[in-house]
């Protein structure tokens, strides 16, 4: 099969919707950080779906006027330049939300400085894999019948064992086992 053709190619998983819990949606997790004086953080494991959260609450806080940055580092990673923490706090107002994936990385004290210098923005919600940074607003979670039923909706007529076998192999992380996903579709049609 043409990595094309897979379903579970990246741009497929991508179009996949955040899963909240049963009385949770956007608009809540946004009231609750409004509560928080528009402070908070999404904390789950790898492969939970908080960049996928993270990047929803950036369309509905856009749809609502606000003008949104966005930053992400990942695990090798714990600082910013002096330009990327100048280009993202510069001009910040109250019209102005602040979407920091992988914020847990930072070292404690430039995460402060950061922080600091994001006072004037009406939102900062960030990504982390422990709390505590930021008043936790959700906790992300993955099972396997999430990991089911997201990849059944990209592939109908995938085989149980196959999604079982994915999950037992990545350890609970959904995004690992979205690349087993793929490799089993990839390698069942001799791709």
């Amino acid at each position: 099969m043409r990595a094309r053709e897979n379903p579970f190619r990246v741009e497929r998983q991508h179009a996949l919707r955040f899963r909240f819990p049963v009385g949770e949606d956007h608009e809540s997790l946004l009231a609750r950080a409004a509560a928080r004086g528009g402070r908070g953080a999404i904390v789950g494991p790898h492969g939970s779906g908080k960049t996928t959260l993270l990047l929803e609450l950036a369309d509905h806080l856009r749809a609502r006027g606000h003008r949104v940055r966005e930053l992400r580092i990942g695990a090798p990673r714990h600082s910013l330049t002096h330009g990327e923490c100048a280009a993202l706090s510069e001009g910040l107002g109250p019209r102005d939300a602040v979407l920091f994936d992988g914020a847990g990385h930072l070292a404690p004290w430039h995460w402060w400085s950061l922080a600091r210098a994001l006072r004037p923005a009406a939102f900062v919600l960030v990504s982390s894999h422990r709390a505590g940074r930021l008043p936790t607003l959700l906790r992300t979670q993955t099972s396997f019948e999430l990991l089911r039923e997201l990849a059944l909706e990209l592939a109908p007529g995938l085989e149980p064992e196959r999604i079982d076998a994915a999950w037992r192999s990545a350890g609970g992380d959904l995004r690992a086992a979205w690349r087993g996903l793929f490799e089993v579709c990839a390698g069942r049609e001799g791709g």
